[in-house]
């Protein structure tokens, strides 16, 4: 062996030392409920292999743990634009191994047009990325492949509208894969909606907001600075500094720069504690 070899033995061998000793382990009660329950959601990943899908574990398991810890027995998971299905597909196994975890039920949802995209509007679209029928879907063989995630088809001004007229359980996860400015414009709709609809905090995962021509000036993130300057008790955030929190494998992955919260301000339950082991008081609006 090489010293050179050795020392990134070494070298390895301190990282995941020190990984170990910073991450939480194992799938107690405690780990569960934590802030950031890194043991099981590595867990999570590794059993479903799911690392190309691992920011839908973490927003789904952030969810399901907040709805455990309000005493919240139902949630709803969203992904908008669900293109071929894969997606879909997975963050439907996702959603059943969570529920054991969490013992609470949860709902999935698909949007998506089920012809492809529709036409950009103007240069907020990003025309020079997307044109109208990408991402076709096959209906039926999606539908054949899904066991009981619900798929809602059409614009989604009109699909997102028939969803908070039906009454969902509360909203903790939404994946937002749109593609256009117009269309996540119109899937905000769903923030406005009742209180009853949305956990006080939500995990939004934004899939077009890095690298290529993406900016403050076109496509999602246009959008979400447009609805926070609407709307003074809910906004949108980055969750900054996540890759910080998550398990070191995760450490560079992009996902971790494309997770949002939306902070729901006005809902009743938002200043109640969202740690189980907090000894501040639970301070309830």
């Amino acid at each position: 062996m090489t010293i050179k070899t050795l020392a990134r033995r070494v070298a390895a061998s301190a990282r995941t030392w020190l990984e170990d000793d910073r991450q939480p382990r194992g799938n107690g009660s405690e780990d569960r409920l934590d802030r950031y329950p890194n043991g099981l959601f590595s867990s999570i990943v590794n059993d479903l292999q799911m690392s190309r899908r691992a920011h839908y574990v973490w927003g789904v398991m952030q969810a399901a743990r907040l709805a455990a810890v309000l005493g919240i027995g139902a949630i709803s998971v969203l992904e908008l634009g669900v293109a071929g299905g894969n997606g879909l597909v997975a963050l439907e196994a996702i959603a059943e191994r969570i529920k054991e975890e969490y013992d609470l039920e949860i709902e999935v949802y698909g949007f998506d047009m089920g012809k492809g995209l529709p036409k950009p509007i103007d240069h907020r679209d990003l025309p020079n990325l997307f044109a109208e029928g990408d991402y076709p879907m096959d209906v039926e063989r999606l539908r054949g492949r899904l066991q009981h995630a619900q798929l809602l088809l059409g614009p989604v001004r009109e699909t997102v509208a028939v969803f908070v007229q039906s009454s969902p359980a509360p909203v903790g996860f939404v994946a937002f894969d749109l593609d256009l400015y117009t269309s996540t414009v119109d899937a905000f709709q769903l923030l406005d909606g009742p209180t009853s609809l949305l956990m006080p905090r939500i995990h939004a995962y934004f899939d077009d907001i890095l690298g290529l021509t993406y900016g403050d000036c076109n496509g999602p993130r246009l959008a979400v600075t447009e609805f926070n300057d609407a709307h003074p008790l809910r906004k949108i955030s980055p969750i900054f500094g996540l890759r910080h929190f998550v398990p070191r494998a995760f450490f560079d992955s992009p996902w971790t720069d494309k997770m949002f919260m939306a902070h729901i301000f006005d809902h009743e339950s938002y200043a109640r504690t969202d740690h189980v082991s907090s000894r501040r008081l639970d301070l309830k609006g």
